[in-house]
This record gives C-alpha cells, sequence and structure tokens, in this order.
C-alpha cells in the first residue's frame, strides 16, 4: 500500500487499501510518483497476473486515522530530525534559491529544516568537521569497505558454446496420405542452438515423409557478433505434382492402374550478408546456388478379380537438373511498430534486383512498398501497399507468379481454401481455371483499415480468456502479366487473356486472431469484381496480414 509520513505532525497515514499490490513492473522501475506542482500521484498496481496504472489528485485528502504510538529507529523510512537554527536553515534556502535563480542545473535536497543543494553538507555535518568526500583512495583505506585489487583479476578469451535454445518434439510414426497417397513411415524434429550471448546461432531441421530419397533437410548457421552479420545454409526440399487423369491397361487376367507425378527435387546453397545503416535501414547481399533435378515417378497397381496388389514406384524418366547461381543486393529499411496482428504505425519498403545465370537466365526486379498509418493509435489503422515483381529475360516464364493467393488478390481462387492453387511445369505453361492471376511480372495493391474487435476478455474466474481479435476492410487490385502481352487499365473490348491483361479488383472484411502468439488467424470474406459469374467467397490462412 502507499503511506504518506506528514512532516508537520510526524506521523503515518495509510493512503490505500487495495488487495493485490502496489510494486514497480521492473526491478528498477518506480512503483509510484508525484508531482508537485500538479500535486497528482499515480503508481503502479499489481492484481490477478495484470499490471494497471492508477492515479489521483491531492493525494493528502485520503488521510484518516494516523498510527498511533511511533517510535522512529535508524531503520525508518523517514526519521525524527533535530531541527537546526532559524539562521542556518534559512541560508541553505536561499543557497539552493540562489542557484535555481542562476539557471546553474543542480539537484536539491528537502529536509525537514529546509531546502539545500545536495552537493552542500548539512549543518550538522559541517559542525561535526565531516568534511572530507568519500573518494577511492578512502574506501581502499578502509578494511571495512576495501575495494577488490583489480590486479588480481584474470581475463579469459571468450569461447563460442553452443547449447540448445529450442528443440521441437521429435516425431516418428506411420500415416496415410503421403506424397504418393500411401502409408508410410514419417518423421522429424528441428534444433535451434545458440552461444551465451546469442551472437552465433545453428539451426538445423529434418523431415522424412515415406522415402528416404525423398526426406526434407535443412542447415544453417548465423553469426551476428559484429555490425556486418551472415548466414550460410542449405536444403533439400521434394516437390510433387501430380499429372491430371491416370491410364488403364487391360491385361489378359488383370487391369493396371498408372498414375504419375511429376517430381522436383529443389537444391539450394546460400549466403547472405546484412549490414545496418541505422537502427532502420540494412544494406544486404546474397548469392544462392540452385540445382533442380527433374523425374517422372509412376504409381503403379494391378487388380485381379479378387483384389490389387500394393501399389509400386518407379522412376519412368529423369531429365538433366536445371543449375543456376543466383546473387542478389537489396535495400531495405522498416521501422514499424507491430500490433496484436499486423503492423499499427510506420512504414517498410525492400528494393531488390536478382538475377540468375546458368541453364535458366532472368532477372528479378522486386519493390515492395508498405505504409501504416493510425487514425486512432493501436485502435484505427490504414495500412497500404504497392508492390510489383517482374522477371524479364530468357527464362522469366520458368517460374510464373500467382497473385491470388490470400496475401495479394482475394476473391478470385476459391481453390485456396482446399489448398490448391496454379501450377505450372518447369519448361511448360500454367494450367488452371484462373490463369489470369498467373504472369512472369505481377503489380498489386492493397488498402485494408483495421480495427480491434476483441482486446482482452477474461472467461470469468478462470486464468484464461479469449486471444486479440482484430476486424478489418480491405480492396485489392492485381494485374499479372507476361512477355508480349499487352496491359491496360480496364476489361479491352473482345477480350483474350492469352494477349492481354487488366487488374482484378475484389473488396471485402476479415477477421484476424492472434492465437496465443502461436499463429495468427485470418479469415476473409471477399467479393469479386472483375469476374463475371464468380460470387463472394471465404478464404482461410496462416500469417499476419501484410
Amino acid at each position: 500500500n502507499v503511506f504518506l509520513f506528514d512532516m508537520g505532525d510526524r506521523l503515518q497515514y495509510q493512503l490505500t487499501n487495495v488487495l493485490g499490490g502496489i510494486s514497480a513492473i521492473t526491478e528498477y522501475s518506480p512503483a509510484l510518483t508525484w508531482a508537485r506542482g500538479a500535486d497528482r500521484m499515480a503508481f503502479t498496481y499489481y492484481e490477478k497476473g495484470d499490471y494497471t496504472i492508477w492515479s489521483m489528485d491531492n493525494p493528502r485528502h485520503l488521510k484518516t486515522v494516523a498510527f498511533r504510538n511511533q517510535v522512529a529507529t535508524p531503520t525508518a523510512l523517514v526519521m525524527r530530525v533535530p531541527s537546526l537554527p532559524a539562521t542556518i536553515a534559512v541560508a541553505q534556502t536561499d543557497s539552493a534559491r540562489k542557484l535555481a535563480a542562476a539557471g546553474i542545473q543542480s539537484s536539491t535536497y528537502r529536509a525537514p529544516t529546509g531546502a539545500r543543494p545536495s552537493a552542500q553538507l548539512s549543518a550538522g555535518e559541517a559542525q561535526a568537521g565531516e568534511v572530507e568526500a568519500t573518494t577511492v583512495a578512502v574506501l581502499n583505506a578502509n578494511p571495512d569497505f576495501a575495494l577488490p585489487d583489480t590486479a588480481r583479476f584474470r581475463d579469459y578469451k571468450y569461447s563460442v558454446g553452443f547449447k540448445p535454445d529450442y528443440i521441437a518434439q521429435p516425431e516418428i510414426g506411420y500415416a496415410t496420405g503421403n506424397q504418393y497417397g500411401l502409408s508410410g513411415f514419417n518423421g522429424g524434429t528441428t534444433i535451434v542452438l545458440s552461444d551465451l550471448l546469442g551472437n552465433h546461432q545453428i539451426a538445423l531441421s529434418a523431415s522424412v515423409y515415406g522415402q528416404l530419397r525423398d526426406a526434407s533437410v535443412f542447415a544453417a548457421y548465423a553469426n551476428l557478433s559484429r555490425r556486418w552479420q551472415y548466414t550460410v545454409g542449405g536444403y533439400q526440399q521434394p516437390i510433387f505434382l501430380p499429372q491430371s487423369g491416370g491410364t488403364v491397361q487391360q491385361l489378359a487376367d488383370r487391369d493396371r492402374y498408372t498414375t504419375l507425378f511429376v517430381r522436383y527435387v529443389l537444391r539450394n546453397a546460400f549466403a547472405t550478408t546484412q549490414y545496418p545503416l541505422n537502427r532502420f535501414t540494412r544494406i544486404e547481399g546474397g548469392l544462392q546456388f540452385n540445382s533442380i533435378g527433374r523425374s517422372v515417378i509412376s504409381l503403379t497397381q494391378d487388380c485381379f478379380f479378387n483384389g490389387c496388389t500394393a501399389p509400386e514406384i518407379d522412376d519412368v524418366a529423369n531429365a538433366p537438373a536445371y543449375n543456376f547461381l543466383s546473387p542478389s543486393i537489396a535495400y531495405v529499411s522498416d521501422n514499424t511498430l507491430f500490433g496484436y496482428t499486423a503492423p499499427v504505425i510506420g512504414r517498410r519498403y525492400r528494393f531488390q534486383i536478382s538475377p540468375s545465370v546458368g541453364n535458366l537466365r532472368w532477372v528479378e526486379y522486386l519493390a515492395d512498398y508498405r505504409r501504416y498509418d493510425p487514425i486512432i493509435f493501436n485502435t484505427l489503422t490504414i495500412a497500404t501497399r504497392v508492390l510489383g515483381s517482374a522477371s524479364v529475360g530468357r527464362d522469366e516464364s520458368a517460374f510464373p507468379k500467382y497473385i491470388g493467393r490470400p496475401e495479394y488478390v482475394r476473391g478470385y481462387d476459391q481453390a485456396n481454401f482446399s489448398g490448391y492453387e496454379c501450377t505450372s511445369y518447369i519448361g511448360g505453361g500454367a494450367s488452371c481455371n484462373t490463369e489470369q492471376l498467373v504472369g512472369s511480372r505481377v503489380a498489386v495493391f492493397n488498402a485494408e483499415v483495421r480495427f480491434p474487435l476483441v482486446r482482452r476478455f477474461d472467461l470469468g474466474n478462470l486464468p484464461i480468456g479469449l486471444p486479440p481479435i482484430e476486424g478489418l476492410l480491405f480492396f485489392d487490385a492485381g494485374l499479372a502479366w507476361s512477355k508480349d502481352q499487352t496491359v491496360s487499365l480496364t476489361k479491352p473490348a473482345n477480350y483474350d487473356f492469352t494477349l492481354q491483361r487488366y487488374p482484378l479488383r475484389s473488396y471485402g472484411a476479415g477477421i484476424r486472431v492472434n492465437l496465443f502468439n502461436l499463429a495468427i488467424l485470418k479469415w476473409d470474406y471477399a467479393v469479386p469484381l472483375d469476374k463475371p459469374g464468380r460470387k463472394a467467397n471465404w478464404t482461410f490462412s496462416l500469417g499476419p496480414s501484410f
């Protein structure tokens, strides 16, 4: 609680009567403050696992019954101090006033006898002859307060030793429905290690789902010990794309069913570095070596009149791997302040150039600019983004971009709800019923008005509550096109999407839920404006808003 010691009657009064406790948030932060000029007190109150700040005007009006029969002790917060002669008290007070009138910065000690500069000895100390200032030499000469001899200290060179910071729960099991739709063993784990200072970090991850050759592996090392930081690593990731349809071969005593899969194995070795120019802006550089293995896998199963055999996996064809090198340079800035589900104030941008040389050749240009303008801080925010990404060169269509994702243009690909999207085969074109969302060059504009729905909602006396929930209203516009296609701002007459492209627009509303700081759940209800016959639809996704 808060107590008041009255310098006039030298009695203590209790000002508050709380169930929790008045305490500081951290070890060195103040628990209370009293503005003398405004006569207003504020203090930090801890109750039910949460801190709140309370304030009151004229705290002295809360004085009621004083504690009687008090005895001053050497350990008392405020002790009875004998009054000095009036002439000395007035002289000390005048000294403090003269310093303040001269504009000299100094601290003032408010003693019961009046104010005086903190650097000035009290009259009692001066009369007792205690005029020698305490120095390091005095402390060393005093056997009770002698400082340690620094010459006996031993210096050791800091040695980096890695300890686990995070270990994901290792898993091993047997499951159905792997990449081929079959049953098989699976397992994996992730380990993150660092040194005592956190300047050196190692991340290791591996998982197997079915066959050992289809394992996913990731390893990286980051050095953050200096201003110029760098990361090196590599990974392997298989990707399987099922071919549409299948074949049935009728043999003499059985039917043979064959399903084809296109299998890619992405192997990547990378090195990235960054140099901060200031707290918010940095320059990034990187170099990646990519190797993409290509093959066609068949899944064959024979069915007799009384049953079917177990499926067999065979390699039908193998193609030479694509090998290419991709250096990059980027200028990045970010001064945003993040809220419960998305940034609430600031701006961030990234400008990057990434050429690729080797079996595949093109130059990637990226410009991404985002702003977060608070109308009411942390309550009502207008967020805008302008994104442009273009692949220019001989093989620019090898990896087409797709803007039908929930984080770009919402409302045009309802397949996102099921996890499918437009895909293409390396060396071939994209195949989907929303091909207008695919191209080697894209431009996207997003605008959102964000506001809170639930910030804190406790469930009775239970120690749990609902997570923060925020709502938004949005408008999206996006354009995807490729080389030799013309672009217009409105839908042309006799429109042919293979030769012409125009922006697709949508609007709607959404909900964001911060699930205990583990993930951000997103639901969006989008109304497309440029697709005849397309109805409004819901999409569900994970991840923070732009």
